[in-house]
C-alpha cells in the first residue's frame, strides 16, 4: 500500500509513504510488487528526494542494499534517518553511524541519527527535509 499525504510548507507538496520491504513474511510476489511501486515512485519527474528510515541497530539487508543501488542509479537525493538510536549505548552510536554510512555509501550530510524517544536529531531531520523540498534555483 502507498499512503499519500498532502502537505503545505509555503508550497503544496506530497509525502509518499512507501511500505516497508524487510518483512520476512512477504512473498516473492509481494516483494516484486513493492519493487515496482518504488521504481514507479522514483521515476516521478517532480520527486524532490527520499527520506529513508533505517533501524540503527540492524545491519543493512540485501533489500536495503538493492534499494540503495536503485537510489544511486537514478541519482535520487537521499536522506537516511537512522532510527531508534536510543536503543544503542551512547559510545556505540558514532561507530554505527560511520559503519552504516560506509556500507551504504552515503555522504555525512545524507545521514541523520534520530531517536523519537529522546528527540535526538529530529530538528536536524526537519531542516534537512525542508532543504530537500525547497525550490531549486539554477
Amino acid at each position: 500500500m502507498l499512503n499519500v499525504y498532502q502537505m503545505s510548507l509555503g508550497m503544496s507538496l506530497y509525502l509518499l509513504d512507501l511500505p516497508g520491504y524487510g518483512y520476512a513474511r512477504a512473498s516473492h510476489a509481494e516483494r516484486h510488487a513493492f519493487r515496482r511501486l518504488v521504481t514507479g515512485a522514483l521515476g516521478r519527474p517532480r520527486l524532490a528526494g527520499v527520506v529513508w528510515l533505517l533501524d540503527s541497530r540492524r545491519e543493512p539487508s540485501v533489500d536495503d542494499r538493492a534499494i540503495q543501488e536503485l537510489f544511486a542509479g537514478r541519482e535520487t537525493p537521499v536522506l537516511a534517518a537512522l532510527t531508534k538510536s536510543d536503543k544503542l549505548p551512547r559510545g556505540e552510536r558514532v561507530a554505527r553511524e560511520r559503519a552504516l554510512r560506509e556500507t551504504l555509501t552515503l555522504d555525512a550530510d545524507q545521514l541523520i541519527v534520530t531517536s523519537a524517544r529522546e528527540k535526538e536529531g529530529i530538528e536536524d531531520l526537519r531542516d534537512a527535509i525542508a532543504g530537500l523540498v525547497q525550490p531549486r534555483t539554477a
